[in-house]
C-alpha cells in the first residue's frame, strides 16, 4: 500500500484535516493515517487534539472513496473508540515496540499493524516478534528517524526481510524524498510517508514531508516506478527503437 501520513499535521483544525483528505482522495493513495497520541501529549500540546466526531466523519469519508483508514495508536484506551469507527489498520511507533499493553490491544483487532523500527535494534526487533508470536497481522516498517540521506540505510529493508520472513515496508523520514523511490528497487511491502498542506506555519513533521500540490503526481511516480522493478526473468526483446 501507498500510504499518506497525516500524523499531527492538521495542526488540529478541522477544516485543514479535511482539505488534506481530499487531496489525497485526488492522489489515489491506498491509505491515510492518522496520530492519537496518548493522554500526556495532549495536555501539553491541546491544539494539536481532533475531536472523536471528527474521525468517526473521516473514517466514513476515506472509506467511501475505496481508500484504507489508519490510526497510529498511542493510547491503549481509544482501541473500543477505533473499534467503533472501524479502523482498517494501524501503525505502532517506535517506541512502543516493546510495549505490551499497546501491542495486545492492536493484536486483539486483527487488523493489519504497521510497527515502525526506527527506534530498535535487531535484538529488540526479534524481542517484539517473539511477543507477536510471529504474527502476520504485523509488518516491519524501516525508517530512520533522521532527516540525513547519509542515514536512511535502505538495505536494512532486505537484512529485515532476511533476517525476520516478515513483510518489511519502508517510512520516510529524509528531507530528500527520492530514498522513496530508490526504496522501490529493494521491494518494501508498502510505502509509508508524511504529507504536509499548505499553511505557512511549521507542521510537526515537515522537513520530510510531501507537499499535497505534489502528491498526485509523487504518488503516480511510485506505481510506474514498481512497474519497472520487473522480475529476476530475462527475456530476449527485439529492438523497436524509433
Amino acid at each position: 500500500m501507498i500510504i499518506c501520513e497525516i500524523g499531527l499535521n492538521h495542526m488540529g483544525d478541522i477544516k485543514y484535516a479535511n482539505e488534506y483528505i481530499d487531496k489525497i482522495i485526488k492522489s489515489k493513495a491506498d491509505g491515510v493515517l492518522f496520530h492519537i497520541r496518548e493522554k500526556s501529549f495532549y495536555e501539553i500540546n491541546p491544539k494539536l487534539l481532533l475531536p472523536d466526531k471528527f474521525y468517526v466523519q473521516a473514517s466514513k469519508k476515506i472509506k467511501k472513496h475505496k481508500i484504507k483508514f489508519g490510526i497510529t495508536l498511542a493510547d491503549p484506551d481509544k482501541i473500543e473508540f477505533c473499534k467503533k469507527i472501524d479502523v482498517d489498520f494501524y501503525k505502532i511507533f517506535s517506541r512502543d515496540i516493546l510495549d505490551k499493553k499497546i501491542i495486545d490491544k492492536i493484536k486483539s483487532t486483527k487488523k493489519k499493524t504497521y510497527v515502525s523500527t526506527g527506534m530498535s535494534n535487531l535484538s529488540e526487533i526479534k524481542k517484539f516478534i517473539k511477543l507477536i508470536n510471529y504474527n502476520k497481522q504485523f509488518t516491519l516498517i524501516h525508517t530512520q528517524l533522521d532527516n540525513d540521506i547519509e542515514k536512511v540505510n535502505l538495505k536494512a529493508i532486505l537484512l529485515l526481510k532476511e533476517k525476520f520472513k516478515m513483510n518489511v515496508g519502508y517510512g520516510n523520514h529524509a528531507k530528500n524524498i527520492f530514498s522513496i523511490f530508490v526504496s522501490i528497487a529493494y521491494q518494501p511491502s508498502d510505502y509509508l510517508f508524511y504529507v504536509k498542506g499548505s499553511k505557512i506555519k511549521k507542521h510537526p513533521d515537515e522537513p520530510h514531508a510531501i507537499s499535497l500540490n505534489n502528491l498526485k503526481d509523487f504518488i503516480k511516480n511510485i506505481k510506474d516506478l514498481e512497474k519497472a522493478v520487473g522480475n529476476k526473468t530475462k527475456i530476449k526483446m527485439n529492438a523497436n527503437i524509433k
